[in-house]
């Protein structure tokens, strides 16, 4: 009996300690917060929007070489990620110099292949086509879905299909979305290069044109607002042959400047992130946060959050189409007052003003740890037929 009375003592004091309302303050010390987290829904990726180049003749492929992750093409080393610290990552594609093989090799079939495997891969929101012609800087508006087209080097020669293009008819003309004047005055303001926009003529009728018809159509395809992978700008520049190859990559830096410099004047970050969720609650009990915001133009979007001082951040997360909602989980293992912090980033970079929702974490229920521990005791007390009417309350 003396060992049942010291039972029901502890217990007494465990509910007097309690405060009368059943709550207990967390075991952990200030300066040892700790917190969970489970995202349930979240993707992996590059952390800059891609800028697709590529090259034919020379000197195309050897001015935009440094762009190459291609250790063969490029033993320098790629030089393309978040070039210049304009957030934008530029890769480049050309094959061989010299014998024209390997990616892009001159042949419809493997240009067509490489292509669609390549903006597959990097979902660039511009594509820039180099090949030699007239130059010194031809800047070509227009490119034509052709039904025939000069022979390539290999059977069959020509493209398949043919028109490349079968959601408008052979002969179409589709138009450069570059920012052509502007590429066009900044190489003329900062070099003695000549350049010029080809307005009425056309491009070639050969693998330069080819390429640069299925940059202007992937532009097209991915220009839908809400399309999770948009594509903004595309368009052909012709190079001539004898231009030196400083000199061409000279000018081929200004023009993708240019490109980034219109990409981000023409773009706007999208509006602060909604935060919805429970604003009370427990520690140790997982609650779900719902997320949400829109970009202007329709571009994905990637999200930070802060769960609070002291506590975890959810670095960069997405990319999730404009308007998507995600949903986090998180727990918090102390009680206090904490500010739930979202900021959301275009695929441009441009980031929004925070969203934030205050909530607080003000008990801790005898859910956990204490729950279990008097039902332990109540099975314990039950062995003797000891009932304790309180103890009853509590745990119901």
């Amino acid at each position: 009996m003396w060992q049942k009375g010291r039972i029901i003592a502890i217990l007494i004091g465990l509910l007097v300690l309690s405060g009368g309302n059943l709550l207990v303050s967390p075991i952990l010390g200030e300066g040892n917060q700790t917190c969970k987290m489970d995202i349930m829904h979240t993707e992996v990726c590059s952390q800059y929007p891609a800028i697709m180049v590529t090259g034919y003749w020379d000197p195309t492929g050897k001015m935009i070489a440094p762009f190459s992750t291609s250790s063969y093409l490029n033993p320098g080393g790629w030089q393309g990620e978040n070039w210049e610290n304009q957030g934008y990552n530029i890769y480049s594609y050309f094959p061989t110099p010299g014998i024209y093989n390997g990616t892009l090799e001159v042949d419809y079939q493997d240009t067509w292949n490489d292509f669609w495997n390549i903006t597959l891969q990097i979902h660039p929101v511009a594509i820039i086509s180099f090949g030699a012609g007239d130059g010194p800087w031809e800047i070509e508006y227009s490119t034509r879905n052709l039904e025939f087209w000069i022979n390539d080097e290999n059977p069959p020669y020509q493209p398949t299909p043919s028109p490349p293009d079968d959601t408008v008819p052979a002969g179409f003309i589709r138009h450069a979305t570059l920012p052509i004047q502007a590429i066009a005055d900044a190489v003329n303001s900062q070099t003695d290069i000549e350049a010029w926009i080809d307005w009425d003529g056309f491009s070639g009728m050969y693998l330069c044109e080819y390429i640069g018809y299925l940059g202007m159509r992937y532009q097209s395809l991915h220009s839908g607002q809400g399309d999770l992978y948009p594509c903004r700008l595309a368009g052909l520049i012709h190079a001539n042959n004898e231009l030196p190859l400083h000199d061409a990559m000279t000018v081929t830096n200004i023009t993708i400047r240019e490109t980034i410099r219109y990409l981000k004047e023409t773009n706007t970050a999208p509006n602060a992130p909604r935060i919805t969720g429970l604003t009370s609650g427990e520690v140790g009990t997982a609650y779900p946060y719902t997320f949400v915001a829109t970009d202007p133009e329709g571009d994905n979007i990637y999200y930070w959050v802060s769960w609070g001082e002291g506590c975890t951040v959810t670095d960069w997360m997405g990319p999730y189409a404009s308007g998507e909602e995600i949903t986090l989980e998180y727990t918090w293992d102390q009680r206090g007052d904490y500010s739930i912090t979202a900021i959301a980033k275009d695929i441009h970079g441009e980031e929004s003003e925070p969203g934030t929702l205050e909530i607080s974490m003000p008990i801790k229920d005898i859910t956990g740890y204490l729950r279990e521990f008097l039902e332990m005791i109540q099975e314990w007390l039950d062995t003797f037929h000891i009932n304790i009417p309180l103890l009853d309350r509590v745990l119901s």
